[in-house]
């Protein structure tokens, strides 16, 4: 049995508790399946949040299949990989998967809940009162990456950006979008528009004749470490002040998502392959299907020295997705030179989302 772990601030008059639940804390609604085992939980008031854990990827995925969206982040293995900087929590509640997110003192949520439209906002608003319960104040909670089909569900001012939540007014604002490709696109590169990244492909394939390509497997795994960490030395060379301090922050994050990933690999359902040039692995990508029509390409790494290699990688890639309509590709972090490689590749769509914060 563990024992319980006080978490949060030493402030806190009431602590928040992992442990074994208390007769006191009452269910939010009954699971609509089996209940997954759990014996810890976060506790916020009077409701109990689970841990979010690979197990829990059948139930989020039975809601999201009730969902019609664009946008990358609404994925189980989007939102598990990159938890390595805070912790998951989720709960039912009106039917919906709501997952929340535990960033030092603040609870959050990553996403609205997920489930049909004629549940969504009720779960909303009860999964406002369990950040507000738990965080010291009121202006911590929030929602990330909410969809323009959720936000049109919500009653808004006329200004269209300021939602009545019964308890005061809300504000929506823009995050970064996502990027989405016609498929049949990236695989045949046709027109001018792409003439820059043939002519790259083309300068790969003659420069390194005896490159291959294998579906990403557990014996990669070193090798993708190692040209990752080669990765990270290219990129340092061109930094220099605070944007050092600023990259090793956010490579860091990056390389233990990737590490997440990779330890999930089978059990997300995850799909890639490994760029191999002179017995060395060069490049790797991984991603999934996200929907009937849309696949989702997480992470892309090659070898910076090798001129064509990421397009390359990136064109064969896209074949293994040939049976979907789009390619979804995230965002670009508002960093401009990203924006510059995506827009590039001449984009179809945009996947809108935005940020629900009090407007205070």
């Amino acid at each position: 049995m563990l024992g319980n772990l006080e978490i949060g601030s030493t402030e806190t008059s009431e602590p928040h508790i992992f442990g074994q639940t208390p007769t006191t804390v009452r269910p939010i609604v009954p699971l609509p399946v089996r209940p997954l085992p759990a014996q810890r939980f976060l506790s916020a008031g009077e409701y109990r949040l689970l841990p979010l854990t690979i197990e829990a990827k059948a139930l989020f995925d039975s809601h999201v299949d009730a969902c019609d969206f664009l946008v990358a982040d609404l994925s189980f293995s989007n939102n598990f990989m990159w938890l390595s900087r805070m912790s998951g929590f989720y709960q039912i509640i009106d039917d919906c998967f709501c997952l929340f997110s535990l960033n030092g003192n603040q609870l959050g949520m990553l996403l609205p809940p997920i489930g049909a439209a004629g549940n969504q906002a009720r779960a909303l608003r009860t999964c406002i009162e369990i950040m507000d319960s738990y965080n010291h104040h009121v202006g911590d909670s929030r929602v990330d990456y909410v969809s323009p089909e959720f936000a049109r569900q919500l009653e808004l001012d006329d200004d269209g950006r300021s939602p009545h939540l019964g308890d005061g007014t809300w504000l929506l604002e823009p995050a970064f979008p996502d990027y989405i490709y016609r498929t049949a696109d990236l695989i045949e590169l046709r027109g001018n528009s792409y003439k820059t990244k043939r002519s790259e492909i083309n300068q790969f394939c003659r420069a390194h004749p005896n490159h291959r390509l294998e579906p990403l497997h557990r014996s990669h795994w070193n090798g993708m470490r190692e040209l990752l960490s080669q990765w990270i030395r290219a990129r340092l060379e061109g930094l220099h002040g605070t944007a050092v301090a600023d990259f090793i922050a956010s490579v860091e994050l990056e390389r233990q998502g990737i590490d997440r990933a990779l330890a999930h690999y089978d059990a997300l359902g995850l799909s890639g392959l490994c760029l191999i040039v002179d017995d060395r692995i060069e490049g790797f990508t991984f991603g999934e299907r996200i929907s009937r029509n849309m696949a989702s390409v997480l992470v892309e790494k090659t070898n910076f020295a090798i001129p064509g290699a990421a397009q390359y990688l990136f064109r064969e890639y896209a074949r293994t997705f040939a049976d979907c309509d789009y390619i979804n590709v995230g965002d670009d972090l508002g960093l401009e030179n990203l924006r510059r490689v995506k827009m590039s590749y001449r984009p179809v769509l945009f996947g809108e989302k935005f940020t629900l914060r009090r407007n205070e």
